[in-house]
This record gives structure tokens, sequence and C-alpha cells, in this order.
């Protein structure tokens, strides 16, 4: 196990070398974990074993009755937490990646549903929406993080926002899960703004916050907003084409 001594800066008051080296790890890691799950999602549709992957989430649903999407839930928030710690862990750098790769596997798993549900309404033509979708969301997370680099705002203030904004999320969330109610493109609009703040917020949080050392978790907690961001990109999406 590799213990890491913490002889860094932060990223804000570090030189320019270092802090050119921190943005390349960090987004270098979020573009493989990136690759890590798109490769996931094509596993779990695209390979042989995909239909008995399929097979085995559908009797799952089935016996779990109306409650599964809750239950699924549940285990993803519980091993999110469990893979941020890991990710957090200054101690061991494996521990770090462990932790960003439990997290990668975790997002794949939570967006089977919604990639199943995007290629029954194109007909399996999936590229309609998810092309749109991650350009839509590449263009956004690209102009929200030159808005923190190339700006002196302080984004700090947007945590207030963040903290009310995930309360009522998650409250509308479970409401909609326990009633059987399509959330509809107006929550998926809401929720792409909200993730943009989080992004302004996070991303300003990791240059102000981090050390030139954290670049294993500033990758996880970007990964974590992107992803998210273009789940409901995709959702935004859908909904508009089913109106």
């Amino acid at each position: 196990m590799e213990i890491m001594e913490n002889t860094s800066r932060l990223v804000a008051q570090a030189d320019q070398n270092d802090a050119a080296s921190f943005y390349r790890k960090t987004y270098g890691l979020v573009a493989l974990a990136f690759a890590g799950f798109a490769g996931l999602l094509y596993l779990f549709f695209v390979t042989p074993i995909a239909g008995l992957f399929m097979n085995t989430l559908g009797s799952l649903h089935n016996s779990l009755g109306g409650f599964s999407w809750l239950i699924v839930l549940g285990v993803f928030w519980g091993g999110s937490y469990f893979a941020q710690k890991l990710a957090a862990n200054r101690a061991s750098r494996e521990s770090q990646y462990a932790g960003l790769g439990l997290y990668v596997f975790l997002e794949a798993l939570i967006f089977i549903p919604l990639i199943s549900i995007v290629a029954m309404t194109t007909k399996g033509n999936v590229g309609d929406i998810l092309i749109p979708a991650c350009a839509l969301t590449g263009a956004l997370v690209l102009g929200l993080t030159l808005a923190v680099q190339f700006t002196r705002v302080d984004f700090s203030f947007l945590r207030i926002v963040i903290v009310v904004g995930s309360i009522c999320a998650i409250g509308a969330i479970i409401m909609f899960s326990i009633m059987g109610i399509n959330p509809g493109t107006w929550f998926a609009l809401a929720m792409i703004l909200l993730m943009a703040t989080v992004i302004l917020y996070q991303t300003h949080q990791i240059k102000n916050s981090c050390s030139t050392e954290d670049y294993v978790m500033a990758a996880f907690i970007l990964f974590s907003a992107f992803v998210t961001l273009l789940f409901y990109v995709i959702q935004f999406f859908m909904g508009r084409r089913s109106e």
C-alpha cells in the first residue's frame, strides 16, 4: 500500500506548473472514468452477457415490487457514500482509485433503466438522444469550468442554494417513486439547473480548497457532477421527444 506524504499546497496557491499538473491529472482521470463508464454500459447492453444481465435485473424488479426503484436508490446512495470515503482517504492512493472505480461502476448501473427507456423510445436508435445529450452536457461543462477558471467570482455563496435544492430534489424523487409519477421535462430542467450550480460551486471549491495531491478526489467530485448532469440532460431530451 502506498502511503502518501502531504507536502503539497492548495491549488490556488501553487505555482503555475504544479497547478497545471493537478488539472491534467484531474481531468485525465475524469476522462478515464467516462471511458470506463461507457465501457461498462457497452458491456451491459451490447456484449453476449447483456441478455443474461438484463433478465436478472428484470427478475429482481419483479420480486421487489413497486418499491424497487427506492431500494435501488438506497443501495446506490449507500455505495456512493462508501466510494466517496475511499476516494477521500489521503493515506492510500490505491484506496482513492478504488473509490473512483467503484463509483463509476455504480453510476453505470444506475444508468441502465434510463438507457433502456431511451432504447425503447427511439426504437433502438439511441444515438438520436444520446449524441445531442452528450454534446450539450460537454458544452455546459466546458462553459461552467471556464467561468470559474477565468473569472474571479467567489462561487462559495452557492452552497446554500445547493443544500436547499438537493433536499427538495431528494424529496421529490422519493415522492415520484412512491406514487409512480413520471417527473417530466420540467423536473429534468430544474435538475439541470441545480447540477450546473453544483458544477460551478465544486469547481470553485476544488480550485480553492484542494491540495495539488488531491487530484483523485477532485476527479471523483467532478465526475459525479458531470455524470449526474448527463443523466438529467438525457431525461430532458427524452421528455422533449415524447411531447
